[in-house]
């Protein structure tokens, strides 16, 4: 494959992220709304992260109104990023480690959105101690950033209702113990959202649900992301157990639509950001299955206490900002289908 090949694929893969961002769907008061705003992003590499950066650049540029966003990223950001980013003047990128290290004090904000976190169970499960900086430290560090009036946007998990076998609204609780295989993810990210309704004065706090779409990253091993990426490089989709478990999967674009529009309109509120409709694993990797041409082959082992059901009540927000979900789950398999591909082919 020549460089302008590989030039040519990562810039479709670019255009996999912008062409999700409908903008008829932003009210006059939500543009105005980020108006000359200085927003901060954590883990900005990440696909909530990317999302909400190519959500705003794409907002600044079409709506002409200037929005000055810093990104912060640990691991790697996408080189094709930096470099589609590189003349822009409003846009900087910095590689942080916040369990380690804090950013200038002396920089505010009016909006952070955190980001950041170990979202991936075979990372938790691995770095557990950074895990528990990452959802405790960071934040306490990160509230010296904001301006006076400044709000802190949090992306919590639902995996804090784990054992909660019940359908979950935000006032539920999860009912596992401390000895829990995945505790370090689920008490930590109970902790940041503790601190926060104490500590800081104007926030939002969103539980989200396994987002999935363009701007997902190869090591995202997350189960969806996991058997489309053994369809596009595997002889056969492997599966190791779980077949009949649910999954409340989110199309990435929908996610970021629910946030920028609660985090206008709210205040100190508690949403759940997840897809009412649950789909068993079984069914996405038929479905995965049917458009590569690849066969399934099923295995018995599963990852460490990973949850067999968590029911989740979305009503709250729907009804809150009257949003509908356009993305449905067949139509979301393909675009990120499409995204790895283009990736794989660069």
């Amino acid at each position: 494959m020549t460089l302008i090949e590989r030039k040519k694929n990562k810039n479709l893969a670019l255009l996999d992220i912008l062409r999700d961002i409908d903008l008829k769907k932003i009210s006059k008061k939500e543009v105005a709304f980020f108006k000359k705003k200085e927003v901060l992003i954590t883990g900005v590499s990440g696909l909530i992260g990317i999302n909400l950066l190519f959500f705003l650049y794409k907002l600044s540029e079409k709506k002409k109104i200037s929005i000055k966003i810093d990104g912060i990223f640990n691991t790697s950001l996408f080189k094709f990023v930096k470099i589609f980013f590189k003349k822009n003047k409003n846009i900087s990128f910095q590689k942080i480690d916040l369990t380690k290290k804090t950013i200038n004090n002396r920089k505010k904000y009016d909006l952070i959105f955190h980001c950041a976190g170990y979202g991936q169970p075979a990372k938790f499960l691995k770095f557990k101690t950074s895990t528990y900086k990452l959802n405790s430290l960071s934040i306490m560090n990160l509230k010296n950033n904001l301006k006076k009036n400044g709000k802190f946007i949090y992306m919590s998990s639902t995996e804090i209702y784990s054992g909660n076998e019940n359908l979950c609204v935000e006032k539920s609780i999860g009912r596992t113990t401390t000895s829990h295989p995945r505790s370090s993810y689920i008490e930590s990210k109970k902790f940041g959202e503790s601190y926060i309704l104490n500590c800081i004065d104007n926030f939002l706090i969103f539980r989200v649900c396994l987002t999935y779409g363009p701007g997902v990253k190869f090591n995202d091993e997350r189960i969806l992301n996991i058997l489309l990426l053994r369809a596009i490089k595997e002889k056969r989709i492997n599966i190791y157990g779980g077949l009949n478990q649910l999954r409340s999967n989110l199309y990435i674009s929908d996610a970021i639509n629910m946030i920028i529009k609660s985090s206008v309109k709210f205040n100190n509120e508690i949403f759940n950001i997840n897809n009412h409709k649950m789909t068993t694993i079984n069914k996405m990797a038929k479905f995965i299955s049917k458009i590569s041409n690849k066969k399934i082959k099923n295995h018995k082992s599963f990852l460490k206490g990973s949850p067999k059901i968590i029911k989740i009540s979305n009503k709250k927000i729907l009804k809150s900002i009257n949003y509908k979900i356009s993305t449905t789950l067949q139509e979301g398999i393909i675009k990120t289908y499409n995204w790895y591909s283009n990736l794989i082919r660069s």
